[in-house]
């Protein structure tokens, strides 16, 4: 852990101080970071690989456990500190509805504890026995990464309301890259039950 945070700020130093060296023309090779300075957080962590487990189609999803971290939120998943809440504390995204762009959603509130201290956090996934992606947000293109920074919930916590979005069933993986962190978290998405 103090590995990753150490070359990350080693990273990050590097970024801004290039964003802060002189000045020349822009071009499309070159990223001016001071005009955003997110810009290099959000670059040293989409730089991370996705480094998921694979399971052979038909193997068991060795889904993560949840369990209540905050009394203003329902069950969150996995050990955290920056969990996703509406999986269940089973490990269950139920998708349903009519597909948008042939992807389905639904609802995950994401929550960051107080012992996560930077406002930066980026989450991006796939499924693990399979071929599918996994995406986030609205749309018929739905995007393939949500970056976390979360409104006050109070004593610390933050959070932010988002969609996950599925093509199919399947055992998928969150993994959650932030300062100093990178975290899996493990679901199965299955479809709902129709009535009748």
């Amino acid at each position: 852990m103090a590995l990753v945070r150490f070359v990350d700020a080693i990273v990050l130093s590097t970024l801004l101080a290039l964003a802060c060296g002189p000045q020349r023309e822009p071009s499309s090779e070159f990223r001016d970071f001071s005009a955003d300075p997110d810009a290099a957080t959000w670059a040293l962590l989409a730089a991370r690989p996705l480094q998921l487990p694979t399971l052979a189609p038909g193997m068991p999803c060795p889904r993560s456990t949840g369990a209540t971290v905050n009394t203003n939120v329902g069950p969150a998943l996995g050990q955290g500190p920056i969990y996703p809440v509406g999986l269940g504390t089973d490990g269950v995204l139920h998708f349903g509805g009519v597909p948008r762009g042939g992807w389905y959603y639904a609802k995950v509130l994401w929550v960051a504890g107080p012992a996560y201290t930077d406002r930066h956090a980026l989450i991006r996934g796939h499924q693990i026995d399979g071929p599918n992606d996994l995406r986030f947000e609205d749309g018929a293109d739905p995007a393939d990464e949500l970056r976390f920074e979360g409104a006050d919930l109070g004593q610390g916590w933050r959070h932010q309301p988002s969609y996950t979005r599925v093509s199919g069933a399947g055992c998928y993986a969150y993994q959650v890259d932030g300062i100093g962190l990178t975290e899996l978290i493990v679901f199965e998405a299955v479809p709902e039950k129709s009535g009748g």
